[in-house]
């Protein structure tokens, strides 16, 4: 009888669950929630952002810092090797102490305006975010980067090395890990709604698809060392998040 209902109480919870991820409704609740809304209401000031990049995920970013508003975030520095969009955008989006730089080195090597600097994000092309995290890191910089680090492991140790060093903030792109409807597949596994087995998460086989969507234009393509490199990445990234395993052989 108590297997029964404990059975009856792991189904009941795997249809909410399921229910959840159906309707699209799966929200960052409970202790998570306070402690993030918490830490909003906490701010004395925003925190002051110079973005690296104003293309294609350069734009993303835009729109979240839009979204989040300036008493959470204010950018007070673009950079982009297309000065005159840099400049642009500085004018368009932020207020008038918003600056606008044609490389991040510029922005270190301004005292004052690295000064203002409390955190970086690397939105620009892939073959940059090696040098880029450096740079930043070696800054003390909090520092946000587009996945991949470097297409090279030893460029990846190097940078987390150097990040662990540094005792700032970093934090690699893989957005899916804040999707909500992972995040529900996720507790569902954790919860061991998908196991017949107490103790077991019951994933035998976990198959994953990447498209990029809209299509990149040929520019960027030129640089993202192709779909494998520059997406696969997110798929191996989801398979830990989800099981909490890492792999045992890759081939």
């Amino acid at each position: 009888p108590r297997a029964s209902r404990m059975e009856a109480e792991r189904l009941s919870n795997r249809e909410a669950l399921l229910e959840r991820i159906s309707s699209g409704c799966h929200e960052l609740d409970g202790p998570k929630a306070v402690g993030v809304s918490a830490s909003l209401a906490q701010l004395d000031s925003p925190v002051r952002i110079c973005l690296v990049g104003l293309g294609r995920a350069g734009a993303f970013h835009m729109q979240s810092l839009r979204f989040v508003g300036a008493r959470v975030a204010q950018l007070v520095c673009v950079v982009d090797t297309n000065l005159e969009l840099a400049r642009r955008t500085a004018t368009e989006f932020a207020a008038s102490d918003c600056v606008a730089r044609a490389t991040l080195e510029e922005v270190m090597a301004d005292v004052a305006l690295a000064g203002r600097v409390d955190a970086i994000i690397i939105a620009s092309t892939t073959d940059t975010h090696y040098g880029l995290c450096k740079l930043a890191l070696s800054a003390s910089k909090a520092t946000f980067t587009e996945k991949p680090i470097s297409h090279h492991a030893e460029e990846v140790d190097e940078v987390i090395c150097l990040a662990k060093a540094a005792r700032v903030p970093f934090l690699v792109g893989y957005q899916r890990r804040c999707d909500r409807n992972f995040r529900a597949l996720r507790d569902l596994i954790a919860d061991g709604a998908l196991s017949s087995e107490p103790g077991r998460h019951g994933v035998r086989v976990i198959k994953c698809t990447s498209r990029d969507n809209p299509r990149p234009p040929e520019e960027y393509l030129r640089t993202s060392g192709g779909i494998f490199h520059d997406m696969l990445s997110h798929d191996f990234d989801m398979i830990h998040f989800l099981t909490g395993e890492i792999p045992d052989e890759v081939f």
